[in-house]
């Protein structure tokens, strides 16, 4: 029986001892070793930097430009055109003039460096010429004088055009060359042949030369409206 006792009060501090060992290992983990450097922070993430986008500046040429042109050959005559920038690169005009009959047209403009203050340009405009009646003229063939009276009736024609265009502020100066193709014939009629008798093929030649079409040189001056 005494056996007994002891063996019971053996198995019962057996199981505190246990149960103390238990608690200890599960408090360790929660307490800092001294002995071990503390863990350091991970770094914040970099912030992402948006890429420098240059403010936008003004143009050279406005939205807006009234052109003056005169020269031989120029789809407007000598007159007034109104020119719009679509883009930095291209502008829609239209105009009209004088020339040997009233002149109207459209057309539009490629600029190849519109950021630099001088752009080579290339073109393109359809005009329209009026009738002209009953024009008189001389010429002198060889030893003598030809006469001749002629019409031209109304005619449409394509230009197709290149220059420069320099604009170094608010007035600016194209200068052009291009060549004119007649899409509606010959417009040239000679009248009264029965007075005048069949003109010569130096006067037909000289006439056709005066209608529309043909070698264009001309110069224009632009001045920029409203805004860029």
């Amino acid at each position: 029986m005494k056996n007994h006792y002891v063996a019971a009060i053996g198995a019962a501090g057996l199981a505190v001892l246990t149960a103390f060992g238990a608690a200890a290992q599960t408090e360790l983990p929660s307490r800092p070793d001294p002995t071990v450097p503390p863990a350091r922070p991970a770094p914040a993430a970099a912030p992402v930097m948006a890429p420098y986008k240059a403010p936008t500046l003004p143009g050279l040429y406005s939205t807006n430009t009234l052109g003056i042109e005169l020269g031989w050959g120029a789809p407007y005559g000598w007159g007034v055109q109104y020119a719009y920038l679509v883009t930095p690169h291209l502008d829609v005009n239209a105009g009209l003039g004088l020339g040997l009959g009233g002149k109207i047209g459209v057309g539009a403009r490629y600029y190849l460096r519109p950021d630099r203050r001088v752009t080579p340009y290339f073109g393109a405009a359809l005009a329209r010429t009026g009738r002209i009646e009953n024009v008189d003229m001389s010429l002198v063939v060889g030893a003598r004088e030809e006469k001749a009276n002629f019409s031209f009736r109304p005619s449409g024609v394509l230009h197709l055009r290149g220059g420069l265009r320099w604009q170094p502020g608010t007035v600016g100066l194209l200068g052009t060359l291009g060549y004119g193709a007649r899409i509606t014939g010959d417009p040239v009629v000679f009248n009264d042949t029965y007075s005048y008798g069949t003109p010569s093929q130096e006067m037909v030649n000289f006439v056709r030369a005066l209608s529309a079409g043909g070698l264009e040189v001309s110069v224009g001056v632009f001045f920029n409206l409203g805004r860029y």
